[in-house]
């Protein structure tokens, strides 16, 4: 698995949806960096961060 994705790509491997990840990437819930105009999805990260929530739940 590539460790950052595009916004698409990274939907595809989490089946979460383009909506959720484009606003967590432009309010800072979800784990980025920013190339230029391209927000590349930190995805190990993420899945890390939705794995502890569900925990805590």
């Amino acid at each position: 698995m590539i460790p950052f994705q595009k916004i698409n790509e990274a939907s595809k491997t989490t089946g979460l949806s383009l909506s959720y990840l484009r606003k967590g990437c432009k309010d800072g819930t979800v784990p980025h960096i920013k190339s230029g105009k391209v927000y590349l999805i930190n995805v190990p990260a993420l899945l890390e961060m939705l794995d502890k929530q569900s925990k805590e739940q």
